[in-house]
């Protein structure tokens, strides 16, 4: 099975992460009564953190690291889209060099961080896709599994073609 290449504001990673984490928290506060009591109280979840180790191939692995450190530099939020995980808004957190580059070998970690506010509630039949948008976008805006939207989308190909101006079926 070939995976679909991550994605973060419209850029790939030419090959997946080796390693990635998702560490999901929750507030959780202890409450003591005078009698000796104690009550939990759970505040909600905190915002995913998403970090992972990866290498980038080839002769222009610099270049490749320098483009994720564009985007690392050019802050704000988007669209983050990996392999078997729903779409979700996050900010790019961190991003570093680990070791020393060798010729056509690059390894790097990283860090991203879910913006949970972005979440939408609304319900429709279907969207018009915007400048960029693909079906991991639009998986995300919509709260739909990606596995969902490709069988309602038999016409898409793969689930990163830029989809621009395109009507997609939501349900």
């Amino acid at each position: 099975m070939k995976l679909v290449p991550m994605r973060f504001k419209g850029v790939e990673w030419h090959h997946n992460p080796r390693e990635i984490s998702f560490e999901c928290d929750k507030e959780i506060n202890e409450l003591k009564s005078p009698y000796g009591n104690a009550y939990i109280q759970n505040m909600g979840r905190k915002n995913m953190k998403i970090s992972g180790t990866g290498e980038l191939y080839g002769e222009d692995c610099l270049e490749q690291f320098n483009r994720l450190l564009k985007l690392f530099k050019e802050g704000g939020q988007g669209v983050l889209a990996i392999a078997h995980m729903t779409p979700m808004f996050a900010v790019f957190e961190n991003i570093k060099i680990i070791g020393e580059p060798k010729p056509d070998i690059l390894t790097y970690s990283f860090v991203f961080r879910e913006v949970m506010e972005n979440k939408r509630d609304e319900i429709q039949a279907s969207h018009l896709a915007e400048n960029g948008e693909n079906l991991w976008d639009i998986s995300y805006k919509y709260g739909i599994s990606i596995d969902t939207l490709v069988k309602l989308n038999p016409q898409v190909k793969r689930p990163d073609i830029d989809l621009t101006g395109k009507a997609v079926a939501l349900c």
